[in-house]
């Protein structure tokens, strides 16, 4: 839903199966505006992957949105601390994501 949501509103995406594809998409050349990660994902959580990612200089600017289920505070401050900008949880508004989306690509140039 997510896809479709971000295609029909003119993003392009790129999906990976799990962390390990995503990492190695990244560390191969893709370049992204932005990531959008849920908390739990096969091998390795969102978390694990976002401090993963961000421990590389050149993906520091690239914006981070988590979308998950888990609503606690302590996910939520979980996820900042490393690194995310947004932590939206399912379901999900879609004007929503395309607004915190926008705003965020555009606030990292």
């Amino acid at each position: 839903m997510v896809t479709r949501t971000l295609g029909q509103a003119g993003y392009q995406v790129e999906q990976a199966k799990d962390d390990q594809e995503a990492a190695d998409k990244l560390l191969t050349g893709l370049w992204v505006d932005a990531i959008l990660c849920d908390v739990e994902m096969p091998r390795l959580d969102g978390y694990g992957f976002l401090a993963k990612i961000k421990a590389y200089p050149k993906f520091e600017a690239i914006p981070v949105v988590m979308l998950t289920l888990r609503a606690g505070n302590k996910h939520r401050e979980t996820a900042y601390q490393l690194g995310a900008l947004a932590y939206l949880t399912k379901p999900y508004d879609d004007n929503t994501l395309l607004r915190t989306l926008d705003q965020l690509i555009h606030q990292s140039g």
